[in-house]
């Protein structure tokens, strides 16, 4: 599982999101049209994501712009890996493709921490 936080008017809103793939450099979200997660996306694409390593020694920060991906290969692999998307939002399918901005690890018990950012 990881957080994923957006912006519900001045306000930040965040909210667990189990289902991501990578897909050219890009971390893929799925959600309904209908749902707020979706309407949060449309008025303001900025976007931070954030999860822990499998061992809990650091965390992971993404933070970058969603992006609605009209691209059927790209839906269609998502729906490939996840078939029960199809199932839950059917025809309010909306896939986010999240383009990177700033991408870090950074440990929990020492170490350095790495990031990565993204210039356009």
């Amino acid at each position: 599982v990881i957080y994923l936080a957006t912006c519900d008017g001045q306000s930040p809103r965040v909210r667990p999101v189990r289902y991501t793939v990578i897909m050219d450099n890009k971390l893929v979200v799925a959600t309904s049209s209908k749902k707020e997660l979706s309407q949060q996306i449309e008025k303001n694409p900025n976007v931070e994501i954030s999860g822990a390593t499998t061992d809990g020694s650091a965390f992971l920060r993404y933070k970058g712009k969603a992006v609605a991906c009209n691209d059927a290969e790209i839906k269609a692999k998502f729906l490939a890996d996840h078939p029960k998307f199809q199932k839950m939002f059917g025809a309010n399918l909306v896939v986010y493709l999240i383009e990177p901005e700033m991408v870090g690890i950074f440990p929990l018990k020492g170490g350095q921490p790495k990031t990565k950012t993204f210039v356009k």
